[in-house]
C-alpha cells in the first residue's frame, strides 16, 4: 500500500486523513532531489577473468513522504567498452524521473571484450577515432553478445539488491522499471524479457578460446584491467541469465522496461513465461551507432561516413553482430501480436546524416521522453500501490507466519510471530520515515505493544533481525 494511499476499508473513518494524502500520479516536476553516491552492489568477473566491484548511484526526490516511491534503475551507453553511471546520457534523464517522485539507481556494469586481433582503425590519421574508440572492433561477434549478456546479468543482479534495501530507501518492490540507452538499452531490453533460462543465447555458453596475441589491440586491456593484470582468453559458460549477484530470494522480475536508442539481437518477446512488462522504445531514424532497422552494431557508420573508401586508415566495423533498433521491434510486435503494451516514440529525422554529432545516435528531448514514459506508467504504478506495496526482505522462516492486528488499532497492537532464536526488533516510524518507538520481543510468539501515547494517523512497523531481515507493514492508529 503506497503511503499516500488508503484502503477502501479505513477510507470512510479517516476521510479528513485520507483527503491530507493525494495521490500523487508520479507524472509532474514536484520535488528537488539529492544524489545517493557508490553504493557497492556486487562482484563479478569480467571477460578476461578478472573481478569487477560495481557501484550504483540513487537519486532521490527531496521533500517527499512516500515510503512506496516507484524505482526505475538506469543502465549508461558507450558500446561495451566506455562510459559509467555518471554519463551525460544518464545525467539527461535521471534526475527528471526523482523530481517527479521516483527513485532511480544509475548503475555501472561490467565493460570490456576481447579486442580484433586485426588492426582497427589508424587513429592518428583516422580523425574519427581515439586510440579507446578503437577498443570497438571486437574479435568476433560472439564477445558483444556475451558483453550483453554480462551487462544484463549485473543489471538483474542490482534489482534484486535494491529490492532487499527497499525500506531504506523507499520503494516499491512491484513498481520496479529499468531503462537504458545505446549499449546499456540492449542490457535493459534482454533483463526485462529473457525470463527463462532457454532463452539463453549460444554465445553465452563456452566457447572456444578467443584469438590473440600478438594483437595490436592488446592495449585495451587496460581499459577494464588493473595494471599488470593476468588476461584469460578462455571464454567459460557465462551461467544463468540470473548472474551471481545478490542472489537474495527476490527476483528481477520488472514491471516496465525504457529503451532509448539500443536494440536486441533475436527475438526476445517470443517465450514470455508470464505478464509482460510494459514497453517504451525511442529511435531517430537517422541512428548510424544502432539503425532504427536490422543491421550489424556500427556498421552504418562504419561504410557510411567513416572513410568509405579506406583512404584515412579507418577500417570498417565488419564483425559487429546483427541488431534490431526500434523501427524492427516495432514490426517484430506487430507482426507477430504480441500482448505487450508497448508504446513507440520514432524521431523521424531522415535517413543516414554524418554531419549529425553523434550521427542520429542521441535522446531527442530527454525531458519529453521521460514525461511521456511517466504518463505511460502512471496507471500502473498506480493500480501496483493499491495491491501492496509492502516492503519485505524474505525470511519465510521466520516472517512467514507473521500477523499485526488489530488495523486500525487504538492503544495495543497485537504480534503474532513464529518463534525465532534470533532477537526481532520493532520499529514504529512515521511516513517521513522519523522513529517514533522502538521494542525488543522477548521469546514467544504471541506480543502486545503498548501504543496509547502515539498519535493517530498512518504509520510503519518494520521488523528486524540483526543481518538477516526485516519487514515493514503499514498501520493505521485510531484517535
Amino acid at each position: 500500500m503506497n503511503v499516500i494511499t488508503i484502503r477502501l476499508l479505513f477510507l470512510f473513518a479517516f476521510l479528513p486523513f485520507c483527503e491530507l494524502m493525494s495521490q500523487n500520479s508520479y507524472t509532474e516536476v514536484q520535488y528537488e532531489i539529492r544524489v545517493d553516491t557508490s553504493i557497492y552492489y556486487g562482484t563479478s568477473v569480467n571477460y578476461a577473468g578478472n573481478p569487477v566491484d560495481l557501484f550504483l548511484d540513487i537519486y532521490k526526490p527531496v521533500g517527499d513522504d512516500n515510503r512506496f516511491r516507484p524505482l526505475v534503475v538506469l543502465s549508461f551507453g558507450g558500446a561495451w567498452i566506455a562510459g559509467d553511471k555518471r554519463n551525460s546520457d544518464v545525467l539527461s534523464v535521471a534526475p527528471w524521473f526523482a523530481a517527479r517522485g521516483y527513485a532511480v539507481a544509475a548503475i555501472d556494469y561490467r565493460l570490456g571484450f576481447h579486442p580484433s586481433t586485426g588492426s582497427g582503425s589508424n587513429w592518428v590519421t583516422c580523425p574519427a577515432v581515439t586510440e579507446e574508440s578503437n577498443c570497438v572492433y571486437p574479435a568476433d561477434s560472439n564477445e558483444v553478445i556475451r558483453a550483453i549478456y554480462r551487462g544484463m546479468q549485473d543489471l538483474k543482479g542490482a534489482i534484486r539488491f535494491l529490492k532487499a534495501r527497499s525500506a531504506e530507501d523507499s520503494t516499491c518492490i512491484n513498481n520496479v522499471f529499468i531503462a537504458g540507452v545505446s549499449a546499456g538499452g540492449f542490457n535493459t531490453i534482454a533483463a526485462g524479457f529473457l525470463d527463462t533460462e532457454s532463452e539463453k543465447p549460444a554465445a553465452a555458453y563456452e566457447l572456444p578460446d578467443a584469438a590473440g596475441p600478438p594483437n595490436t589491440l592488446n592495449y585495451c586491456h587496460n581499459y577494464f584491467n588493473e595494471n599488470n593484470a593476468a588476461i584469460s582468453r578462455s571464454r567459460p559458460d557465462l551461467g544463468s541469465i540470473e548472474g551471481d549477484i545478490a542472489l537474495n530470494g527476490y527476483t528481477a522480475e520488472v514491471k516496465g522496461v525504457v529503451n532509448f536508442i539500443g536494440g536486441m539481437i533475436s527475438d526476445y518477446f517470443a517465450l514470455e513465461s508470464g505478464p509482460s512488462p510494459l514497453f517504451y522504445t525511442h529511435h531517430q531514424t537517422s541512428d548510424l551507432i544502432v539503425t532504427c532497422n536490422r543491421s550489424p552494431i556500427l556498421s552504418s557508420l562504419s561504410y557510411t561516413c567513416l572513410d568509405p573508401f579506406g583512404f584515412l586508415g579507418c577500417n570498417h566495423i565488419w564483425n559487429m553482430p546483427r541488431a534490431s533498433g526500434s523501427c524492427d521491434i516495432l514490426n517484430i510486435l506487430e507482426q507477430n501480436n504480441y500482448p505487450i503494451n508497448y508504446m513507440d516514440v520514432i524521431s523521424q529525422t531522415g535517413g543516414p546524416n554524418c554531419l549529425q554529432d553523434p550521427p542520429g545516435h542521441s535522446i531527442v528531448s530527454p525531458q519529453t521522453r521521460v514525461q511521456e514514459i511517466s504518463q505511460f506508467f502512471s496507471q500502473t504504478i498506480m493500480q501496483n500501490e493499491e495491491d501492496g506495496c509492502e516492503l519485505t526482505t524474505l525470511n519465510p522462516e521466520v516472517f512467514s507466519e507473521l500477523k499485526i492486528y488489530p488495523n486500525p488499532a487504538k492503544g495495543i497492537i497485537n504480534i503474532s510471530i513464529k518463534a525465532s532464536d534470533s532477537p526481532i526488533t520493532v520499529e514504529l516510524l512515521e511516513i517521513s520515515g522519523r522513529l517514533v518507538q522502538s521494542y525488543q520481543l522477548p521469546s514467544g510468539i504471541n506480543h502486545e505493544l503498548n501504543i496509547s501515547e502515539v498519535n493517530a494517523g498512518l504509520y510503519f512497523l518494520k521488523l528486524s533481525q540483526p543481518n538477516l531481515s526485516s519487514v515493514v507493514k503499514s498501520i493505521v492508529i485510531k484517535p
